[in-house]
């Protein structure tokens, strides 16, 4: 569950800056194309439309996860998983602060960090505005249907009969139903599940040429599959309904499929001026039509409202654009589109922003390792063991090239002489490489004295809950001692019952070696020449 929340509110904050940078980007392109055929530019509109969809996302697909917010040092683990390297430091305690895993704290200087209950109403509010377009969908399409029922064989003269099938003709397209409802104030066409043409019953008689414009507009919207594309779009558009910049881009579809359509009607009665003046004419017969509800999905002759572009669409001269304008335009559109795609995939949020309150180490741990930036940690309220959440790692990427550990760094003085055991409760589940608990003693300056990270005695794949232990002999020089739960390749595992004791001689160690430093006794390559 709280995955989910995490990757709908990361959808919806890349949503919120991107959508207007598409919708920027597919003006400016439309506009530098300003000469091209509305099919052309309607094309452009579907683009940003389906991109916008996608675009969001495309930080979780470029597996640009987010770098963890705070870790208080960093330590990491040498390539053959045998000792640790020495970096700074975390503050050390004189023992471990924390080990029940009750109550997480959120990361210091977090980049994001939302409530728990502000991001569980906010996807609440997002499912909700996809509930509520999904009902308007649903409603369109029922009342569309009911449409249908209602309708009857058209009662036209043998004249409107004569010009219909020329159209049918001009159009190359089988027999279509021609049907007549008392529901419409204009001429509709419905294509499901096959198509038909829809004329209003209240319609006075028509003058010459005024048929055949309403019968080609609505022909050409066949030819296109305009009813079917538009259900298609309208239903993924129930994702980004709650955002204005998508109502944007639906008018800019909805206008250019319309000026598409005259574009072809024109082309198919012979002349742009006569069907623009056909049009005009059309528009005061169906003012004198009562207005009436229609339904939403019905593609209609004057769907849209946008009569005066559609006639400045046919009336003006079109030219072509020069060859190298044409090619510059489209580069640039092009190059608008990708660096929108860009700034997504490389600045959009991932889910593991949007987990920040859920996903981070518990209060008293920190998280490092060669790549911890690949590996999330946190607290499993769902991961109970024995009444008790639990501590996880869990792999972010598909290859992590390192691993992460989850740990802490306390003073060694009330352990100096002593032996200590870590133990704990771990399981894993699909865990492709290796697990495990560690320790490590260091003296002065930050250097090893005993280690042991279970590397012998791996966790690997998937286990149930089991007790394991870490047990190593603290020098009396010993000036810190790190221990934690590392995981070194893809999977996920769950820490519990942690435990941190001093025990006794009886208690044997899991490394008796001790690490040693390797040191030269005399100075080598004083010159440089090696």
């Amino acid at each position: 569950m709280a995955n989910l929340v995490s990757v709908i509110i990361a959808y919806l904050v890349n949503a919120l800056w991107l959508l207007p940078v598409l919708v920027l980007a597919a003006e400016a392109t439309t506009r530098l194309l300003g000469g091209m055929r509305a099919s052309l530019l309607h094309r452009i509109w579907l683009g940003c439309l389906l991109l916008s969809l996608a675009a969001p996302a495309l930080s979780f697909l470029a597996g640009s996860f987010l770098r963890p917010a705070w870790v208080g040092t960093q330590a990491t683990l040498s390539h053959s998983m045998t000792a640790l390297e020495r970096i700074q430091p975390h503050p050390l305690s004189a023992a471990p602060p924390s080990v029940s895993f009750v109550q997480p704290v959120r990361p210091a200087n977090g980049p994001l960090h939302l409530p728990a209950r502000l991001a569980e109403a906010l996807c609440i509010l997002y499912l909700g505005s996809i509930l509520f377009a999904l009902l308007r969908l649903a409603g369109g399409l029922g009342r569309t249907r009911s449409l249908l029922r209602d309708a009857r064989t058209a009662a036209l003269t043998d004249e409107v009969w004569a010009e219909w099938r020329s159209c049918l003709a001009v159009f190359g397209v089988a027999a279509i139903e021609l049907l007549t409802s008392h529901r419409l104030t204009s001429p509709a066409t419905v294509h499901w599940p096959r198509p038909v043409v829809i004329l209003p019953e209240q319609m006075r008689p028509f003058e010459a040429g005024e048929m055949e414009t309403a019968f080609c507009h609505e022909l050409a919207h066949i030819r296109r599959r305009d009813f079917l594309f538009n259900l298609f779009y309208e239903s993924l558009a129930v994702l980004l309904f709650f955002h204005p910049a998508l109502h944007w881009m639906r008018r800019r579809i909805q206008e250019t499929r319309e000026l598409a359509c005259d574009d072809l009607a024109a082309a198919a009665i012979g002349g742009r001026v006569a069907y623009a003046q056909n049009l005009l004419r059309l528009t005061e017969t169906f003012r004198c039509i009562p207005e009436l509800p229609q339904p939403t999905c019905a593609l209609g002759i004057f769907e849209g409202e946008i009569l005066e572009k559609r006639i400045m669409n046919l009336i003006e001269k079109k030219s072509r654009l020069p060859r190298l304008r044409l090619g510059l335009s489209i580069a640039l559109g092009a190059c608008l589109l990708l660096a929108a795609c860009a700034l997504s995939a490389n600045f959009g949020l991932s889910p593991l922003w949007a987990q920040a309150v859920a996903d981070h180490a518990p209060s008293g741990w920190f998280m490092a390792g060669s790549k911890p930036a690949s590996y999330h940690t946190g607290v499993d309220k769902e991961a109970v063991h024995d009444g008790q959440p639990s501590a996880y790692l869990q792999s972010a990427v598909a290859k992590t090239e390192g691993f992460g550990t989850l740990m802490q760094t306390i003073d060694a003085s009330e352990y100096a002489g002593k032996r200590v055991r870590l133990r704990a409760a771990v399981k894993s589940d699909a865990v492709k490489d290796w697990a495990g608990l560690w320790m490590r003693v260091d003296s002065g300056q930050n250097m090893a004295v005993s280690f042991d990270n279970m590397q012998n005695r791996a966790i690997k794949g998937t286990q149930p809950w089991s007790s394991y232990d870490v047990v190593l002999d603290v020098p009396a020089d010993a000036t810190s001692i790190s221990f934690g739960l590392l995981l070194n390749g893809e999977g996920q595992v769950w820490m519990n019952h942690v435990e941190f004791e001093a025990v006794g001689a009886e208690i044997e160690v899991t490394s008796p070696k001790t690490v040693k430093p390797s040191l030269s006794k005399k100075p080598v390559n004083l010159s440089f020449s090696e």
